[in-house]
């Protein structure tokens, strides 16, 4: 087995979160098979990985397809981490918003850096409801994990903006009024297994070779951010929209 600790919301609402610990005993991916299909296009604001970033992650997805054939990686997926996913909306709404994003970025000074702890595998969760966790099972995707407490910073500026959105009063109602980050922490889907299985002592003693990551190495600046569109979660189809600059926070 595989075990786990993980900071969620408390609350369908608000910003309250709590930690648990979380332990996989087997991976049922069928859930996350589906999800990465064609889908309805919908707005992100990410932080992409690019050149040397990339490889890092690109090292580590190669090494896990070289070791199981079954784990899947699309070779034009864009690794990275999202601060802000929006629901489906329709487009006629995307200026307004690119137009809020660049207000509160050059309001708002922020020292954005984002830190990967170790190389998990993801949560299941019951009826795609991320407060309830399946007991015993992933949804078999292998994500870089960084808990809240070393991203400070960025999760802040996420809570900060989403809250600063819903003040609009037309991007309050297009958005709903629970609207906020998905989750409390930082993560980058690595990929996913094709396939279930049991957890077995092999797959404990791969994943236990990045329980702890190196802290400089997936310790990487944050001072841009992409607005952009997309019909798949791995970004595969990505269009920019814009880029932000986020400049460092003043004392």
């Amino acid at each position: 087995m595989l075990k786990y600790y993980e900071t969620n919301w408390q609350n369908k609402e608000g910003l309250e979160v709590h930690s648990y610990e979380v332990t996989f005993a087997e991976v049922k991916s069928q859930s996350t098979i589906e999800d990465q299909k064609e889908r309805a296009e919908r707005l992100s604001l990410v932080k992409i990985f690019h050149n040397n970033e990339r490889d890092r992650f690109l090292e580590i997805s190669e090494r896990f397809h070289k070791n199981d054939e079954h784990f899947y990686y699309h070779k034009d997926r864009k690794f990275h981490t999202t601060l802000l996913g929006l629901p489906v909306i329709d487009s006629a709404y995307y200026g307004a918003i690119e137009e809020k994003i660049e207000q509160f970025s050059e309001e708002m000074g922020a020292n954005m850096n984002v830190k990967f702890d170790l190389i998990r595998l993801g949560t299941k969760y019951q009826n795609n409801s991320t407060l309830k966790p399946v007991s015993g099972v992933s949804n078999g995707t292998v994500i870089a994990f960084g808990d809240k407490v070393n991203n400070a910073g960025f999760n802040a500026f996420g809570n900060k903006l989403a809250s600063f959105l819903s003040k609009d009063e037309d991007l309050s109602y297009t958005l709903g009024r629970k609207f906020r980050r998905r989750f409390p922490t930082v993560w980058c889907t690595m990929g996913h297994y094709t396939t279930d299985f049991k957890i077995t002592s092999e797959h404990e003693k791969l994943f236990n070779q990045y329980k702890v990551l190196d802290d400089d190495y997936f310790h990487l600046s944050c001072s841009e951010l992409e607005l952009g569109k997309s019909s798949y979660k791995d970004l595969r189809d990505w269009r920019l929209i814009e880029k932000f600059s986020i400049k460092p926070e003043t004392e």
